[in-house]
C-alpha cells in the first residue's frame, strides 16, 4: 500500500488527541516516519503533586495509543504496535507501524472517539443493563485489564476513599498550584480543565466530586441530587505495576470507555485514591499481582457534557526527535 499521506497522519494524530488525560494535560508527542507514528511523553506536563511516579501519565499516553491504533485501522491498514519499543528511552512509549492492508471490524469504537466526554454530572436513576456490563468486562479483557464492578458495601468502600483522598488534599499546597495552573476559565485555551466542565455538588455527597478550582473566583456550584446508587468499577492490571503495565492499563481504559459511549453511557473517573499510595495499596490483590488502575462511574447521563478542547494536531506532532529521557521506575 502506498504510505500515509501527510492528511491521514493528521487525521490519525487527531483521533488520538482525543484520549482522556489526566486534569486535561494532554502530555504525548507524535514523530511520523514513513509508514509508522511513533508516541512520545511530554515530561513537561507531567504532575508532580498527584502523579509523582508518571503512573498517570502513562495511562493517559496508552488512551491515546488505543485510539491511534483504531486510527490507522479506519485508514484501511492493519497497526502494528509496539510498547517501549526503545528500552533506553522512557520517552518513547509506542510505535504503531501501517503494516498492510486491513478491514477494520470496530469502526463502532474509532466512530466513537469524537463523542466520548468525561463527566461530571448526576446521572439517571435508571439501571444499567446487565449486558452492558458484560460487555464492557469483555473489553477490558480484549487489552488484558480486568474490570469489576462494585457491590454496595465495596462501593462505598471505594467511595469513602474518595472522600479520604479529597480530605488530605485539602490543604496541599502544591497540589493546589497544581489545579491552579490545570484549571482555567480562559475559553480559548486548548487544554486544562475548563470551569463549564466541572459540574454542580452531589448533595449529600453521594457521589463525591473533586474541586478543580478551589482557589478561583467563580459563581458557588449547583447543589443537585445524583444517581442513588452509582455504577462503580475498578479497572486493575496484572502484572509489577511497571510503566509498560501502565501503558497496557491505558489501552484497556480507553476501549472500556469507548465501548461504553458506544452502548450510549455516560462515563466519569475517580482518581484521587490511586494518587496515595497508601490508598491504592488497600486495592492491590498481591497473591494475584493485581494493581487497580482506575475507578470508574457508569450511567445515563441526565443532562449533557461539554466537551474539553485539544491541541490541534500540528502542535503536538514532533519535527525532530524529542530528547531521550531514562525510563521511569516505579518507586
Amino acid at each position: 500500500m502506498e504510505p500515509m499521506s501527510r492528511e491521514e497522519v493528521l487525521a490519525c494524530v487527531e483521533a488520538a488527541v482525543r484520549a482522556p488525560s489526566i486534569h486535561n494535560t494532554q502530555p504525548w508527542l507524535f514523530l511520523p516516519e514513513g509508514d509508522r507514528i511513533e508516541v512520545h511523553a511530554d515530561p513537561s506536563r507531567r504532575l508532580p503533586s498527584v502523579d509523582p511516579q508518571g503512573r498517570a501519565l502513562h495511562l493517559s499516553l496508552g488512551a491515546a495509543v488505543l485510539n491511534l491504533c483504531l486510527a490507522v485501522a479506519a485508514t484501511g491498514r492493519r497497526p502494528f504496535l509496539a510498547l517501549l519499543p526503545a528500552p533506553g528511552d522512557g520517552r518513547h512509549v509506542a510505535t504503531v507501524t501501517a503494516d498492510g492492508p486491513y478491514t477494520m471490524d470496530e469502526r463502532a469504537l474509532y466512530e466513537a472517539i469524537p463523542v466520548r466526554r468525561t463527566s461530571r454530572r448526576p446521572f439517571r436513576d435508571t439501571p444499567v443493563p446487565p449486558d452492558a456490563l458484560r460487555r464492557l468486562e469483555e473489553a477490558a479483557l480484549l487489552q488484558g485489564g480486568e474490570l469489576k464492578f462494585t457491590r454496595a458495601p465495596e462501593r462505598e468502600l471505594l467511595l469513602g476513599l474518595v472522600r479520604t483522598a479529597d480530605e488530605r488534599k485539602r490543604n496541599d499546597v502544591a497540589y493546589r498550584a497544581e489545579l491552579r495552573t490545570w484549571t482555567t476559565d480562559d475559553p480559548y485555551r486548548e487544554d486544562g480543565i475548563p470551569l463549564a466542565a466541572m459540574g454542580p455538588w452531589s448533595r449529600d455527597d453521594t457521589v463525591p466530586v473533586r474541586d478543580f478550582a478551589p482557589d478561583l473566583e467563580r459563581p458557588v456550584p449547583s447543589v443537585r441530587e445524583f444517581e442513588s446508587e452509582p455504577v462503580i468499577a475498578v479497572l486493575a492490571a496484572i502484572g509489577r505495576d511497571t510503566p509498560a503495565d501502565w501503558l497496557r492499563a491505558g489501552q484497556a481504559l480507553q476501549r472500556v470507555l469507548l465501548e461504553a459511549t458506544r452502548l450510549g453511557l455516560a462515563t466519569g473517573l475517580f482518581t484521587q485514591p490511586l494518587e496515595h499510595p497508601d490508598l491504592r495499596a488497600l486495592l492491590a490483590d498481591p497473591a494475584r499481582r493485581t494493581h487497580v488502575q482506575a475507578i470508574l462511574r457508569f450511567g445515563h447521563a441526565a443532562e449533557e457534557t461539554p466537551p474539553t478542547a485539544r491541541r490541534p494536531a500540528e502542535d503536538v506532532v514532533a519535527r525532530t526527535r524529542p530528547l531521550p529521557l531514562r525510563p521511569t521506575r516505579p518507586g
